[in-house]
């Protein structure tokens, strides 16, 4: 017997090329459209697609997968069946805003990686997401000093708090960097150091942003 699977990646685990299986379907008020409920085999979540066939005289799709011996369906990439919705939807991620474009680009993978399950390239992410936002926010002055040093002269031009340069010693950010060393976090670890680089997007380049915003519209035009 064969089976239907969805060409998704999974909006529970987040993982690429996961493998949907679908194990029931309903049809929707005897249209075209049906239901299919799966289920991801990395992770276990489940969800609903629905997938409309062209024509009403065909088999439902995961009839079609049933009947086809061990030939496997897959959708979309199944002629005569269209994926319309996915449930639940993948969450977006997205930086804080105003959070320079490279910054946001790391910080967007790091999330994505802890949702993943892969807490070592998290932690490294976040400390690329620092390091070139406190090389940013320095300029010329950061030269060839470590991100904790930078930290401190962020601390000294009170650009950042006393609490969030404490907060930086706290969650290691003065590593070389994991992928250099024989460093390894748990999920914990992980979530602690994107707590503390969203803060820090958050307080050097939103709340600023915001600020002047406010400034901006109270001037006299």
């Amino acid at each position: 017997m064969g089976i239907l699977t969805f060409n998704l990646s999974c909006p529970h685990c987040l993982r690429e090329n996961a493998v949907l299986e679908a194990f029931a379907e309903l049809q929707v008020n005897n249209s075209n459209k049906s239901n299919i409920a799966y289920s991801c085999r990395s992770c276990g979540g489940a969800g609903i697609a629905v997938v409309e066939k062209y024509s009403s005289g065909a088999v439902s799709a995961l009839a079609l997968a049933k009947q086809n011996g061990h030939v496997n369906v897959m959708i979309p990439g199944q002629s005569g069946y269209t994926l319309h919705e996915v449930f639940p939807k993948p969450s977006i991620i997205t930086a804080p805003e105003c959070t320079p474009s490279r910054a946001a680009q790391a910080y967007v993978e790091a999330k994505e990686n802890i949702q993943r399950k892969r807490f070592d390239t998290a932690v490294m992410l976040c400390r690329k997401v620092l390091d070139i936002v406190t090389r940013n926010l320095l300029g010329d002055e950061s030269n060839d000093e470590k991100l904790v040093k930078r930290i401190s002269m962020l601390h000294s031009k009170g650009i950042i708090t006393a609490q969030m340069k404490d907060w930086a010693h706290i969650v290691r950010i003065d590593s070389n960097g994991a992928v250099h060393s024989d460093e390894e976090f748990t999920k914990d670890d992980a979530e602690e150091m994107l707590g503390f680089t969203e803060v820090f997007l958050i307080y050097s380049f939103t709340l600023p942003a915001m600020v002047e915003a406010k400034k901006q519209s109270k001037e006299p035009q």
